[in-house]
C-alpha cells in the first residue's frame, strides 16, 4: 500500500510538472566546423582554422549585476577532428594589474582565480556534463556537472591546454579528447562558457544567467551544433597501475610495518556513453587524513569521501534520499573511524558500470568487496557491497530513478563463531538481561536497502523537489523498516523558500548509508528574501526558518527556529547576524561537555537561545579571514563559541592558513565545564602546475590530538603521479607519539 502511494504522488507530481514549468530559456547556438589542419595546443590562436571558426561573444554579466554587458568582453571558438574538440578563447583585460591566480595547484578554488570555464552536456539532457576550465597561468580544472549544475572536481582525466597573455588580456587554446568525455551521437550538444573575472569582480557568461542562480545550472545553455555528427569515441582503455611502499609504527601497541603493495585501475569505454572502471588492491595511501572537528553533537558526524574511485559520479550512487537517511555511504567501505583513531580495511577489488542507455536512461553499477579486518579485537569477516540504481528522465529535466544497496558478509562461518564466542561471554557476564537480537543486530549476514526517488527540475529552474520512498531488510525483519520524505523549493530572484518532511522508521536499517537518527519524523521549511542593489552592498536580505521532530509514535522531541540577516557587499566581503532558538528532548543519557562527565538524564529537556555573529572579509585579497563568534545557552549551561580561518597568500606559489575554534561550556553543578581548542595551521605550496607540498597540523583538545600530515605530489604526466606522504599524531598533552607513518606511491595512466 505504501509503494502504491508512493507512484501515486510520482504520477501526481509528473502532472503537475507542465504547470510549474512555463518559461523556457531562449536559444542561441553555435555552429561548429571540422578542421582539416593540425592544432597546436600552445595557447597562440595562430592556425588558420581559427580565423575561419564562427565567433561567439556577447557576454553578459551575471555578478554584480544581471542585466548589464561584461566590461571585458571575451569570445571563443570551437572546432574538433576526429580525436579532439578544440576551444580558442580571447579573454580581454583593460583593467590595470595582474590576474588573480591563487595558486598553481590543479582543482583551484573555482571563485577566487580569475579563469575561463567550458561546459558542455553532451547528453542533451540539460542536467548532466563535464566542464573544463583554465586560469591565465594555464592551471587546470575539471569536473563532473551533475543534477542540474552542481560541479564535482574531484573527477579526474586526460585533456590538454596553453595560455599566451598579450598587453590587454589572454587566450586559451583546449583540447579535449573524445575519449576522455561519454557522449550520445545527437545533432545538439548544450554549452555554456563562464568567465570568473576576479580582478575586476565580475562574473560573466556566454548564455545570460538571472541572479541568483547559479551559473553553472545547465538550464542556462545553448546549443553546439555539430555540421556533421560528433565521431565515435573510439576504443577507449585506459590502465593505471600503481606501486607503493609504506613503513609505519604504532607506538602505543608498540608494533612496527614496513610493506610494500601494487594494485591497478582500469578504465574502459564500452560505448561513447556507457564506461566500466575495475580496480584491484586500490590504494588510497595519499588521500589527505580527515580535517578534524570539534564535535559537541550527540549522534554520528559524516566525514566527506576523499578516494577518487568513490568520488566519481557520486550523483549517480550517493544522492538517494536526503543527507541524514543516505542508503549508500561510500565511506562505510574500507574505513573504520575517522581522525587519528582511522583504520583502513583491505579493498581486494570492485568494478563500477556507469553512464548513459539511449536518451533517458542512466544506469550505476557498483560492486566492491573487503577482505578479513583482524586489526581490532572484534575480526570482521570480508563483505560484499553492492550498489545499484536505475534512472529514467521524465519531461525535460525531471527524472525517476529505483536504487538497491546490499551489503552480504562473505565470513559466515567466522562470522558465527564469533556471533555464538560473544553472546556466550555476554550471558556469564550479565546472565539472562542479554537477549541474542542485541548481539545480532550489527552482525547480520545481510543488510539489503531498496526503493524509489523521484528529483523534480522545472525548465524555467523555479521549482526542484526531491521525494523518496526506501526499504530495508535483513535476517531480523524488523517493523517499522521505512524510510521516506519530501523537499519542495521554489527560487525566483527576490525569494528562496523551501520545505521539508522526512520519516525514519525505528526499524530502518541501512548499514551500508548514513542514518545517524532512526524513529524519528521531522518537518521544516525555510524562506529567503533578497535585495539587489547599487553601490557597495550588492544583495541583502533576511531569512526566516525552523523544523520540528517527532519520534514516530507522535512524541514531539526537538524544534528549533532560527532567523539571520545577510549582507553582501560590492567587494565581496559578507556579514551575518543569527538567532537561534532550540528545545531538546534527550533520548538518551547525554553529556553536554563531552568530556565523560556527569550525564543529563533520558527524558529531560533543555531549552535555550544563541545569537551569531560572521564576517567575511574581501576574498581578492593576500590576507583574507572569515570570523565567527556565537554565545547563547547550552543544555543546561552556556556556550561560547569563536571560530576563525585566516590566510595569507604569496600568489601563486605560497599560501599559509590558520584554521582555529575556542568553545568554553558552563554548566552547573556537577556537571563538567570545559574549554576545548581546535587549531589547523597549514602551508600549501604550489611550486609549479605540477609539484605541489601541502603540510598541516591539527590540534585537538577533544581528543587530545596533536596530528601532522605533508603531503608532496609530483604529477610528472597528466594524471600520472609520484605521492610521498608522512603522517604522525601525538597524545597530549604529555605529546607522547601515538603513531607515524611514511608512504610512498607511484601512479601511471596508461592508453591502450
Amino acid at each position: 500500500m505504501e509503494i502504491i502511494k508512493c507512484l501515486f504522488l510520482i504520477i501526481l507530481l509528473q502532472i503537475s510538472y507542465r504547470v510549474l514549468s512555463q518559461n523556457y530559456q531562449s536559444v542561441s547556438s553555435y555552429s561548429v566546423i571540422r578542421s582539416e589542419e593540425g592544432i597546436e595546443v600552445d595557447g597562440v590562436l595562430d592556425e588558420e582554422v581559427w580565423s575561419q571558426a564562427e565567433k561567439g561573444g556577447g557576454f553578459f554579466q551575471s555578478y554584480p549585476s544581471d542585466n548589464l554587458p561584461a566590461i571585458d568582453s571575451t569570445q571563443f571558438m570551437v572546432t574538433y577532428d576526429d580525436q579532439f574538440i578544440y576551444v580558442g578563447i580571447i579573454c580581454y583585460d583593460y583593467l590595470e594589474g595582474k590576474p588573480i591566480t591563487n595558486t598553481l595547484r590543479r582543482d583551484f578554488v573555482w571563485p577566487r582565480n580569475d579563469n575561463i570555464s567550458f561546459y558542455i552536456d553532451p547528453y542533451n539532457d540539460k542536467s548532466n556534463g563535464f566542464t573544463f576550465q583554465v586560469t591565465p597561468d594555464n592551471v587546470q580544472r575539471e569536473g563532473l556537472v551533475v543534477l542540474g549544475g552542481n560541479v564535482q572536481d574531484d573527477w579526474d582525466n586526460k585533456w590538454y591546454s596553453g595560455v599566451s597573455k598579450f598587453e590587454n588580456g589572454w587566450t586559451a587554446e583546449m583540447a579535449i579528447p573524445f575519449k576522455s568525455i561519454r557522449y550520445n551521437s545527437v545533432p545538439y550538444w548544450n554549452i555554456q562558457l563562464i568567465r570568473n573575472n576576479q580582478k575586476r569582480n565580475e562574473r560573466t557568461t556566454w548564455i545570460h544567467v538571472p541572479q541568483p542562480f547559479r551559473a553553472s545550472d545547465m538550464t542556462y545553455t545553448g546549443q553546439l551544433a555539430w555540421d556533421t555528427p560528433p565521431p565515435e569515441a573510439g576504443q577507449n582503455l585506459a590502465f593505471i597501475p600503481y606501486i607503493s611502499g609504506r613503513r609505519a609504527r604504532d607506538f602505543e601497541e608498540n608494533e612496527s610495518e614496513t610493506n610494500g603493495d601494487v594494485g591497478f585501475d582500469a578504465k574502459i569505454g564500452l560505448s561513447n556513453s556507457l564506461n566500466l572502471d575495475l580496480t584491484f588492491n586500490p590504494d588510497f595511501s595519499q588521500v589527505e587524513v580527515d580535517q578534524q572537528v570539534t564535535n559537541l553533537q550527540r549522534f554520528e558526524i559524516s566525514f566527506p569521501e576523499r578516494r577518487q574511485f568513490f568520488l566519481e559520479n557520486q550523483d549517480l550512487f550517493a544522492q538517494n534520499g536526503f543527507p541524514p537517511s543516505r542508503p549508500f555511504f561510500s565511506r562505510r567501505i574500507g574505513i573504520q573511524g575517522s581522525g587519528s583513531t582511522q583504520r583502513n580495511v583491505p579493498i581486494l577489488g570492485g568494478a563500477r558500470l556507469s553512464g548513459k542507455i539511449g536518451q533517458h536512461w542512466r544506469i550505476g553499477a557498483l560492486n566492491m568487496i573487503t577482505g578479513e579486518d583482524k586489526t581490532s579485537e572484534e575480526i570482521s569477516p570480508a563483505q560484499n557491497y553492492s550498489v545499484v540504481v536505475v534512472e529514467r528522465q521524465i519531461f525535460r529535466r525531471s527524472r525517476v530513478s529505483a536504487v538497491f544497496v546490499g551489503r552480504t558478509n562473505l565470513g559466515t562461518a567466522a562470522l558465527d563463531s564469533f556471533r555464538i564466542d560473544n553472546l556466550n561471554r555476554l550471558i556469564d557476564e550479565f546472565g539472562n538481561a542479554v537477549k541474542p537480537a542485541d548481539t545480532l543486530r550489527t552482525l547480520s549476514r545481510y543488510n539489503y536497502v531498496y526503493g524509489l526517488d523521484y528529483n523534480l527540475a522545472t525548465v524555467n529552474n523555479r521549482w526542484e523537489g526531491n521525494f523518496y520512498y526506501h526499504r530495508s531488510t535483513d535476517p531480523d525483519k524488523k517493523e517499522e523498516a521505512q524510510s521516506y520524505g519530501a523537499f519542495l523549493r521554489y527560487q525566483t530572484t527576490r525569494i528562496n523558500a523551501r520545505a521539508f518532511f522526512r520519516n525514519v522508521g525505528e526499524g530502518y536499517n541501512a548499514e551500508v548509508g548514513f542514518v545517524p537518527r532512526t524513529d524519528v519524523m521531522i518537518g521544516g521549511g525555510r524562506i529567503d528574501l533578497n535585495y539587489f542593489t547599487e553601490g557597495m552592498v550588492q544583495r541583502h536580505g533576511p531569512s526566516i526558518g525552523g523544523n520540528i521532530l517527532y519520534d514516530t509514535d507522535g512524541n514531539k522531541l526537538d524544534n528549533t527556529i532560527s532567523a539571520n540577516y545577510e549582507v553582501q557587499f560590492l567587494n565581496t566581503s559578507a556579514f551575518w547576524v543569527e538567532v537561534e532558538n532550540q528545545t531538546i528532548k534527550l533520548t538518551d543519557p547525554f553529556d553536554p561537555s563531552r568530556t565523560d562527565g556527569e550525564e543529563l538524564p533520558e527524558g529531560t529537556s533543555q531549552n535555550w537561545t544563541t545569537i551569531s555573529l560572521s564576517y567575511q572579509s574581501d576574498n581578492r585579497k593576500t590576507f583574507t579571514y572569515d570570523l565567527g563568534v556565537s554565545r547563547g545557552g547550552f543544555y543546561n549551561g552556556e556556550r561560547f563559541n569563536i571560530e576563525t580561518n585566516l590566510i595569507y597568500r604569496s600568489q601563486p606559489i605560497a599560501q599559509f592558513g590558520i584554521n582555529a575554534e575556542f568553545n568554553r561550556i558552563t554548566l552547573p553543578n556537577p556537571y563538567n565545564d570545559a574549554d576545548l581548542f581546535l587549531i589547523g595551521p597549514r602551508l600549501d605550496l604550489t611550486l609549479s602546475n605540477k609539484v605541489f607540498w601541502t603540510t598541516f597540523i591539527q590540534y585537538n583538545t577533544q581528543d587530545d590530538n596533536f596530528g601532522h600530515n605533508s603531503r608532496f605530489q609530483w604529477r610528472f604526466k597528466p594524471v600520472s603521479d609520484l605521492f610521498i606522504v608522512y603522517t604522525d599524531n601525538y597524545l597530549t598533552p604529555a605529546f607522547n607519539t601515538r603513531n607515524r607513518a611514511l608512504v610512498i606511491k607511484l601512479s601511471y595512466w596508461l592508453n591502450l
